[in-house]
């Protein structure tokens, strides 16, 4: 057993910070309360010293383990044809990329992989831990998004080949017509029909369960209209993703109830696309109550400047608490985890991070990491 004394504990579902000591088990949560005394001599006893414990942070979506900092590491993108949805990102993830380690230490314990947005249907994401040998140590749900993209992506990687898509109308069709096919071909399987086989259609079956989400890449407005255009009519969960433009339509988003993952936003803006990003953007749809998760892209925005830019989003009027819970409980709800990580309550994940200053600060360090209930990170004094 772990337990950790006199922690300053970040309550991310009320907001508020409190006093407590947290008891792990295994790699769970076993109690939060005040002056937990046990009898076990093999407990591993921390004083925090009324120091600052969040759940872990999580990171809804990264190409972390398969978009890899060195070179040749793109192992994200199957840019030979435009609809791949039977991939799966865990075929692609390196438990060994050093980034791992970069985002533990940052304090990141969990976050979403998906495959790239070269294509228009690009595979199936996972949610991991960020500290593990293989994928089995890591993994928490796979498949548990469906990703596909809009935009000017797969538009100019098949456009280079003289291929279709090369322009908006053509990817919209495709994803159109790949939902069309596969509502049919769950429609056959859950009456018990016969039909044939299809590895690619039998990938949209837990979407169209209702177990999985489709995870839009969109960034200009246009682009996150057509997307709701096109998924509502099938009525199945999404979530949009960059949503870059999309605070120039706040009001109507909030009117669909879902989910926002934003980000990066403190980077050049190389894609016209994303020449209207503004920093901005969190505040005005935290202000209209919608979900907001802030997300750094790895390897686009390396994911350990993940809390930091959580910190300069106050600057432009988003609340640091709202931004600790962008990054914690908001992800959890957003990406249907938050019965086991996301906050600091007895029976969730024992993923903890200390911080010996306001988690959001740029002089704040990194104390300790636990993930699963295992101590991955230390720096203490």
């Amino acid at each position: 057993m772990l337990l950790l004394k006199n922690c300053n504990v970040f309550d991310s579902l009320e907001g508020q910070f409190f006093l407590s000591d947290i008891l792990v088990q295994g790699n769970k949560i076993e109690s939060v309360k005040k002056n937990i005394i046990v009898d076990n001599l093999d407990t591993h006893v921390i004083d925090i010293k009324g120091n600052i414990v969040c759940p872990g942070f999580i990171d809804a979506h990264s190409h972390i383990g398969m978009w890899t900092l060195n070179d040749n590491g793109n192992d994200a993108n199957e840019c030979v044809k435009p609809l791949t949805p039977a991939l799966r990102a865990i075929d692609a993830l390196n438990p060994f990329d050093e980034a791992f380690k970069d985002a533990y230490s940052a304090g990141i314990t969990t976050v979403m992989i998906c495959p790239g947005s070269g294509n228009v249907i690009g595979g199936q994401a996972a949610i991991i831990k960020t500290y593990g040998t293989s994928v089995e140590d890591m993994i928490i749900k796979s498949p548990a998004a469906m990703k596909i993209a809009f935009g000017e992506n797969p538009k100019n990687v098949y456009s280079s080949q003289k291929k279709s898509p090369s322009s908006r109308m053509a990817t919209a069709f495709l994803i159109k017509e790949m939902l069309n096919k596969a509502e049919k071909y769950y429609e056959e399987e859950r009456k018990g029909l016969e039909h044939e086989y299809d590895e690619e259609l039998e990938a949209f079956l837990p979407v169209f369960n209702g177990e999985i989400p489709l995870k839009i890449h969109a960034h200009r407005l246009d682009d996150i209209m057509t997307a709701i255009r096109i998924v509502e009519e099938f009525q199945i969960d999404y979530t949009l993703d960059h949503c870059t433009e999309g605070y120039l339509a706040a009001d109507y988003i909030k009117e669909k109830y879902v989910p926002v993952m934003l980000g990066p936003l403190f980077s050049f803006a190389t894609k016209v696309e994303t020449r209207n990003a503004s920093v901005e953007a969190p505040r005005v749809f935290n202000d209209k109550g919608v979900l907001i998760s802030l997300i750094s892209d790895h390897p686009f925005m390396n994911c350990k400047f993940l809390p930091l830019y959580a910190g300069l989003l106050s600057r432009y009027g988003l609340d640091m608490i709202d931004g600790l819970k962008a990054l914690t409980i908001n992800p959890a709800k957003a990406l249907n985890i938050d019965n086991r990580v996301g906050s600091v309550e007895k029976g969730k994940d024992a993923d903890l991070v200390v911080f010996n200053g306001e988690p959001l600060e740029t002089t704040t360090k990194v104390l300790l990491t636990i993930i699963n209930g295992e101590i991955v990170y230390k720096d203490l004094d």
